[in-house]
């Protein structure tokens, strides 16, 4: 991607042609796009209307199931308003299912104190078995109340009431589940005596109402008052379960409104996720009952003629976009393509390349006036851009060579600055010592104890042994610096030399600390090298570990590990270096901490004897106890 960005954005041809191209396929992708959205909202408002009238054909059909029984019993209402014998009900009740064959059975059951001589009351029930109708006085049980007997009463009004199970043991019951059709009756006087209800199977509606789907996984399903399901392909749920059981309202909000869109009665349309799909939900209720028809179509079925226009309309529009490219690419070039010329010698201008002319053009248009102009301008400047980088040349020569000068004079002064205040206060310090004890002992010579006297003069001892060593350190750093090879001429005793080096440093510095030898090498192996220089360097190293070690020891190792040479490691338990100011201490007049006494010579005295006798001296950075120096000779 990045490469393709690199090259249209060289090449002006592929540039201009990729901005028609954009501009064009903008215009025509929100032309098509538009053009989509309104087909698909045409054929999805089609495809609503088509599964509409579907709906409203299913209803129809459901319709005149209920029809069909409010009708017979409305015919059969008039008889059993003028003859209330027991006789005449059940012929009633009998007529009734058999001259209408939706009807799945009728009962008409008088109040209890409707008949005198009854002590429980009477019901006459007709059930249709099969082609057959079975009429019989109901045995006595509990229908009063029973939801087809207590409805219609407690309404005092014709009604539908929702499917049940009308299984009683002991009496002549319907096999399956019903929905009653329920007309409540009334004397001359208007008082409440009974009801007649007629019997719809639910398997009779389930049949009418699924008997006709638009497609080929689309489904109708039915609700009651509360929700409950009626009719669905799924039996299981058919009076067991409600549209809103297991349904979470915060995952499935649709089908929660779905449910009480339907329950209330209204007539619609709305989209539904089910099972992860999106379904088109048609809806509306059965007249006369609390009941709501609904049609189930999958979107992606309702678009399927749609959705293959898909598979052609891509390919044509790929297609497109590729032919528009290459033609507009094909003329974009041919109009522009002395600039390529121009633009390919114009770079060698950027690049500093002005020694060769550019050809004139014989073109009279834009094109050959820009580039004759370029071949004129390009000789104006060649000369004025040599002149220039002369003299900016030397200007930043000249700076940097005066920025060096002064950062060398700016360190070398801090370095003075530094260096004599610190030799002064290193000076004076032991000569305030030695001075004030001089006086004290000139004065009261006789008064002092002899322990005093003597703690006194070892005082003065090691104060004058510290100002010796200073000015012994000074003076071997001038010398040192002043030279430019050391001889090594001398043949020296490995270990001889390191326990005189041990001798000199605790014989007469005022350190308590031990100082450990260890050789792994024989007390004959001897070295050629420059004695007094290499036990400068080891003694120095020894009083630097002296003076920064408070606990623990100091030790100095002799090692012979191979036959390439002697390795003299002195090692301590002090306060260490941190790994980025390694090679700092090895720098003239470096104190890693200024308040402590040195002069900042030491490891710089070391380090410059030891390069000029052709040796090493490291610091073991693996080492994490305290410092490890490591001379390798």
């Amino acid at each position: 991607m990045i490469e393709m960005r690199k090259h249209i954005r060289k090449s002006l041809s592929t540039m201009l042609s990729f901005d028609i191209l954009v501009i064009v396929a903008l215009v025509f992708m929100l032309a098509l796009g538009f053009l989509f959205y309104q087909s698909r909202s045409i054929i999805r408002q089609e495809s609503i209307e088509e599964a509409s009238h579907v709906l409203d054909n299913t209803a129809l059909r459901a319709q005149g199931c209920l029809s069909e029984v409010e009708t017979s019993t409305r015919n059969i209402l008039w008889l059993v308003n003028q003859c209330h014998d027991t006789d005449s009900l059940l012929q009633f009740s009998h007529r009734v299912v058999l001259l209408h064959p939706n009807v799945n059975g009728c009962s008409i059951t008088m109040e209890s104190d409707y008949y005198p001589l009854m002590d429980y009351g009477f019901s006459a029930y007709s059930v249709r078995m099969g082609d057959s109708v079975t009429t019989v006085r109901e045995a006595d049980y509990d229908y009063y109340n029973k939801v087809w007997y207590k409805t219609p009463r407690q309404r005092d009004s014709a009604c539908w009431v929702d499917p049940f199970d009308d299984f009683n043991a002991g009496t002549l019951s319907s096999p399956e589940m019903i929905a009653s059709y329920c007309v409540p009756l009334h004397d001359e006087r208007n008082r409440f005596v009974g009801v007649i209800s007629t019997d719809l199977s639910l398997s009779k509606l389930n049949q009418t109402i699924t008997s006709e789907h638009p497609y080929a996984h689309s489904y109708c399903m039915m609700l009651g008052a509360d929700g409950h399901y009626f009719v669905h392909p799924d039996t299981s749920k058919i009076m067991k379960q409600t549209i809103f059981t297991a349904v979470d309202p915060k995952e499935h909000p649709d089908i929660i409104a779905l449910g009480h869109q339907m329950t209330k009665g209204h007539t619609g349309h709305m989209e539904v996720n089910i099972n992860g799909k999106k379904h088109i939900v048609l809806y509306r209720p059965l007249e006369g009952t609390q009941w709501s028809v609904a049609l189930i179509c999958p979107s992606e079925e309702m678009l399927r003629g749609y959705n293959r226009l898909n598979y052609i309309l891509v390919p044509l529009i790929v297609i497109g976009l590729v032919l528009l490219v290459w033609g507009c690419r094909r003329i974009v070039r041919h109009f522009i393509q002395p600039l390529g010329q121009l633009a390919r010698e114009l770079r060698q201008m950027g690049s500093g390349e002005y020694k060769e002319t550019l050809p004139h053009s014989d073109r009279t248009d834009v094109i050959g006036q820009l580039q004759n102009s370029f071949c004129e301008m390009q000789q104006s400047i060649s000369h004025h851009i040599n002149e220039v980088q002369q003299h900016i040349q030397e200007d930043e020569r000249r700076a940097m060579e005066l920025e060096q000068a002064t950062l060398q004079a700016k360190q070398a002064s801090e370095q003075k600055t530094q260096f004599m205040q610190d030799i002064s206060h290193q000076i004076r310090t032991p000569l305030n010592i030695v001075n004030g004890f001089a006086q004290v002992v000139s004065d009261c010579y006789e008064l002092l104890p002899s322990d005093e006297k003597k703690e006194m003069a070892e005082t003065m001892y090691v104060q004058t042994n510290a100002l010796d060593y200073m000015v012994s350190k000074l003076l071997t750093t001038a010398v040192i610096e002043s030279q430019n090879t050391i001889s090594t001429n001398d043949s020296v005793a490995c270990n001889l030399l390191a326990r005189e080096a041990i001798a000199s440093i605790t014989s007469w510095a005022p350190y308590t600390l031990d100082v450990h030898f260890e050789s792994n090498v024989g007390d004959e192996l001897t070295i050629t090298t420059n004695r007094q220089y290499l036990q400068i360097v080891l003694t120095e190293l020894l009083f630097n570990a002296l003076h920064f070690t408070q606990e623990g020891c100091v030790t100095l190792r002799v090692e012979a590990p191979d036959d390439s040479g002697v390795r003299f490691i002195i090692e301590d338990t002090g306060i260490g270096i941190p790994s980025d100011k390694a090679d700092l201490v090895f720098d003239k007049f470096t104190k890693l901490d200024m308040f402590t006494e040195g002069l900042g010579l030491g490891l710089y005295l070391c380090r410059r004897i030891v390069d000029l006798m052709g040796c090493s001296l490291t610091l073991d950075p693996q080492y994490t106890s305290g410092c490890r120096f490591v001379l390798k000779i």
